[in-house]
């Protein structure tokens, strides 16, 4: 098995849904770091954008 990187410009939601899809990926691992509240309204939360905008199965890792 092998490992791959690739840092890509632009909305990190876009690109990561974008690279799953050429990649034809069976899963999208991401971190989230559990914001709520106003902050999350104001930062957003690219995991859940991520999640709106793909079918492949997404794991989130929550950090501490």
């Amino acid at each position: 098995m092998t490992a791959e990187g690739e840092v890509p410009l632009g909305q990190p939601d876009e690109m990561i849904v974008q690279i799953a899809q050429k990649r034809q990926a069976d899963l999208i691992v991401m971190g989230s770091h559990g914001r709520t509240g106003l902050e999350r309204i104001l930062l957003g939360s690219t995991v859940e954008r991520v999640l709106n905008r793909t079918s492949c199965a997404v794991l989130v890792v929550k950090t501490s």
